[in-house]
């Protein structure tokens, strides 16, 4: 193979090395996306049943699934759009619910 020119470098993408500033917008995509998806998936999958008897069961399963699942599932999407998509995809969640 032959070695490439910095022009076609800078052309490939995923060539170049990443700089401080994207390495720390992933990082900080990750983070956010973990709290915010805990934060939504606990307030989500807590509020899952109106019964009386089966209510508080739905409830601890739904806020542990939950508290599962959001921090795993928002953590990939910070990693992926980074940060302030992510906020704004749990903010659209929250307010949808909550209506």
């Amino acid at each position: 193979m032959r070695a490439l020119k910095k022009r076609e470098v800078a052309c490939v993408s995923g060539a170049a090395p990443a700089t401080a500033d994207q390495v720390n917008a992933f990082f900080e995509g990750i983070v956010w996306g973990a709290l915010d998806g805990l934060l939504t998936g606990v307030t989500v999958g807590g509020c899952g049943s109106r019964s009386a008897v089966l209510g508080i069961l739905s409830q601890g399963a739904g806020a542990i699934v939950g508290g599962i699942i959001g921090p795993v599932a928002g953590a990939i999407m910070g990693a992926l759009v980074g940060r302030d998509a992510v906020a704004a995809y749990a903010a659209n969640v929250r307010k949808q619910y909550s209506s």
